[in-house]
């Protein structure tokens, strides 16, 4: 039992103040004598325990006064983790329940990964929010801040075919990262097409002005978009050319780190393209119809002489 410490002058560390049975006592016998102090009395401890060999433990982890003991194990080549991390799960759930006294967690590169979903997804949202702020502030248009952060989100699309085209699985960090860079080319084009309209809108018919904005901007949004694809190509494909030696390698460490994040920018911004060259002017277009067909639908029923009754338009004929 440890009592205190004590710190002699001439050391700078303390000692442990212990006390312990003598040696010769230091057996399983001794221990069986022992006695507890009970509401009736010194009681053997006996009467509550029982001592039986067993095979000896190293070490005894414990976490918040909890005994634990760490599974360790790996997925075999090929296997996706995270599709046996649900199928182990389901099974102890399921068919293979633990005893009720037995707790049991995900923890090592599971648990990170939750860690790291759970930062992005809450990275996301300030992210958007901080987006639609900006963007608020720049068109003074909550429409138009909208079709912006619309483009974003289903821009996410693309890279969910990227991943199911290449067969790769959803990577927190690299897709995570990956989706990120695809949302500032994005949110790039649409402000660039979206202010061109309000420039051209100051002079024209708003329709006629949309017109002109897709002409406007297509050539430069394609070579953007060809450009940035033929640049991370050689990335989804885990190419690694050595300028210095020559030659080239292909699906090595380094290039396999980097082949998710590319694939969810060349995917994504496919996509995207689309949709800021035909969903965005799309909905600007939308928007002139529903104002002018609401416009014109007030101006018909309450705005002209032809809300006057029937027979008053006849009698003033007469």
């Amino acid at each position: 039992l440890l009592l205190g410490e004590m710190r002699q002058e001439s050391s700078d560390e303390e000692n442990d103040i212990r006390v312990r049975f003598p040696e010769i006592d230091r057996t399983l016998a001794t221990l069986e004598t022992l006695r507890i102090r009970t509401e009736s009395g010194l009681v053997p401890i006996s009467n509550f325990i029982t001592i039986k060999p067993v095979s000896k433990l190293g070490l005894i982890n414990r976490v918040d006064s909890k005994r634990v003991y760490d599974v360790k194990a790996d997925v075999a080549e090929g296997v996706n983790a995270n599709a046996k991390v649900a199928e182990l799960t389901e099974w102890l759930e399921s068919e293979n329940p633990l005893p009720s006294t037995v707790e049991w967690a995900w923890v090592g590169d599971q648990e990170d990964q939750e860690e790291s979903a759970a930062f992005l997804g809450q990275a996301g949202i300030a992210a958007l929010a901080l987006m639609f702020m900006i963007l608020l502030a720049q068109f003074n248009s909550f429409y138009n801040s909208v079709l912006v952060l619309l483009a974003v989100i289903l821009s996410v699309t693309g890279v969910l075919i990227g991943m199911i085209v290449w067969q790769q699985p959803f990577s927190i960090i690299m897709t995570g990262t990956g989706i990120v860079a695809l949302a500032g080319i994005v949110v790039n084009n649409n402000i660039v097409l979206i202010d061109t309209f309000q420039e051209y809108q100051r002079r024209m018919d708003p329709l006629e002005a949309i017109v002109k904005t897709g002409q406007a901007r297509i050539r430069p949004v394609i070579l953007t978009t060809i450009t940035t694809i033929a640049g991370l190509t050689p990335m989804m494909l885990g190419v690694s050319i050595d300028f210095w030696n020559g030659g080239y390698t292909i699906d090595q460490p380094t290039a396999l780190w980097w082949k998710q994040l590319a694939t969810a920018v060349i995917f994504g911004l496919g996509l995207s393209t689309l949709l800021t060259l035909v969903l965005t002017p799309s909905l600007l277009a939308m928007r002139v119809w529903a104002t002018r067909g609401a416009y014109n639908g007030y101006k018909r029923y309450f705005g002209g002489k032809t809300t006057a009754p029937k027979s008053k338009r006849k009698s003033a004929k007469a």
